[in-house]
Formats: C-alpha cells, sequence, structure tokens
C-alpha cells in the first residue's frame, strides 16, 4: 500500500473512529473527497476496516475489529437504536467546525458536597463523586462545552438530566451546556428547564444549525 493511500485510510478511519458512526456525506464534510463518486471510490478502499448499513436511506460506517487495531481504539460501537443519536452529534459537530479534542459519551466525575454522615469510612474519608455523562464535550477559548441531544428522550428523562448538570456548571466555572433538540415545542420545554434552574446555556433546534 502507498504511504500516501495508508495515511488517507487511516484519517478517515480516525474520522470514523472519533464520530462512531458516520454517513458519506458527513465524512466529505471532513475530508476533501471531492465529488460523491470519487469519495464512493475512496471508501471502497475502507472495506477491510468497517461495517456498512444504511439509516434513511444514507449509508453509513463505522469501524470493526481490524479497523479499530489499524488506529488503536478500543472504542466499539454496534449498529443499534443509538444511530440516530449519533448522527444528530455529527451534525453538531460540523456547527462548531469540526472541534479537535471533540469526545463522545464523555464522563466527568466531580466531588460532591459531603455531608456528616459520609465522612468517617474506616477511619477515614469517603469521597462522594457525582458522575455526568455528557453526550460530547469540547474545550474552546478556556471554555468546556458540554452538548447534549434529544431526538427520543421522554422530557421527564431531559428534566432529570438537565438538573444534574446544575452543580456541574457551578463547579466548572468556565463551562457553557448546549442542547440541540428536533423541534420549536420541545426547545421551549428545555430554555423553561435552563430558566427554572438558572443554568450557563443554548438551546438550538437541528433546523437551526442546517
Amino acid at each position: 500500500m502507498l504511504l500516501s493511500t495508508q495515511s488517507r485510510i487511516e484519517n478517515l478511519l480516525t474520522t470514523i473512529d472519533q464520530l462512531g458512526m458516520v454517513t458519506i456525506r458527513q465524512l466529505r464534510q471532513k475530508h476533501d473527497l471531492k465529488s460523491y463518486r470519487n469519495a464512493c471510490r475512496v471508501i471502497n478502499q475502507l472495506d477491510p476496516y468497517i461495517h456498512t448499513t444504511f439509516f434513511n436511506k444514507e449509508k453509513v460506517l463505522y469501524l470493526n475489529k481490524d479497523g479499530r487495531e489499524f488506529v488503536g481504539s478500543t472504542k466499539e460501537v454496534k449498529r443499534n437504536a443509538l444511530i440516530e443519536h449519533i448522527l444528530l452529534s455529527n451534525e453538531v459537530y460540523f456547527h462548531f467546525k469540526c472541534p479537535l479534542d471533540w469526545q463522545r459519551e464523555h464522563v466527568f466525575e466531580l466531588e460532591a458536597q459531603m455531608k456528616k454522615h459520609e465522612i468517617i469510612v474506616n477511619g477515614g474519608l469517603k469521597i462522594a463523586n457525582k458522575k455526568i455523562i455528557a453526550d460530547a464535550s469540547f474545550t474552546r477559548n478556556g471554555y468546556i462545552h458540554f452538548i447534549e441531544i434529544d431526538n427520543t428522550r421522554d422530557m421527564s428523562d431531559n428534566k432529570k438530566k438537565i438538573e444534574s448538570y446544575i452543580d456541574v456548571l457551578k463547579q466548572i466555572r468556565l463551562s457553557t451546556l448546549y442542547i440541540f433538540t428536533k423541534s420549536n415545542i420541545r426547545k421551549r420545554k428545555f430554555e423553561s428547564l435552563i430558566k427554572q434552574n438558572n443554568l450557563r446555556a443554548y438551546v438550538h433546534t437541528f433546523d437551526e444549525i442546517k
């Protein structure tokens, strides 16, 4: 394999690994693949390293075992009900101009306020941590940006998730929450939750970032 071909394959596989799943349109948005026909020719070179499936009549790519080994990834992605959530997350990634440190399903652990009954454990201090899993996150201009994607989650679950950000945004002073949803009705509900909890957060519909 020519070095330039190997390098291009590695770059494409690295993008697929970073985003989890991608459509051909999204790969063209990130890489200089020219026409759709040329993009399909290039992507055929990825065949030994990827699985393919379809969503809304678009071809979707994700890494197989050989692909993960090629780029040194331990993150296995399987086709499941989250495929739309992942592809919508990619649209937010492009909206923010492809952040270099974009991370999906990023786990944050914060030290929670300890109560008196939690302090002594085996003669030492019990560290009570609070964990939150952001759908994605990245840093820019010294701020941590938390991303939440809403496509099918019940609003009652959304309410719990938004409330879980109260302590996070208080402890990480330079941080902002962004919520992306599919309808103006849900956007207004999120904005109401944000106002009730006095959060540093913004809500957009996916139509607004097309």
